[in-house]
């Protein structure tokens, strides 16, 4: 993921958290990595993504 992705991080299993706009919003979503889909469950700002806890998504 991250040759692809360099500012993704993995976290929580197959979560991942995406930097984009400049580092200034932040896409969390739920890769299913065997039908190489992404499910999208947070989208917003850089100040947003710090009120969330990401386990809970």
């Amino acid at each position: 993921m991250k040759k692809t992705f360099n500012s993704a991080d993995i976290v929580a299993g197959n979560k991942v958290i995406f930097d984009v706009g400049g580092n200034k919003y932040r896409i969390v979503g739920l890769v299913a990595f065997r039908s190489k889909r992404i499910f999208v469950l947070f989208v917003g700002t850089h100040a947003q993504y710090g009120a969330i806890d990401v386990k809970d998504l």
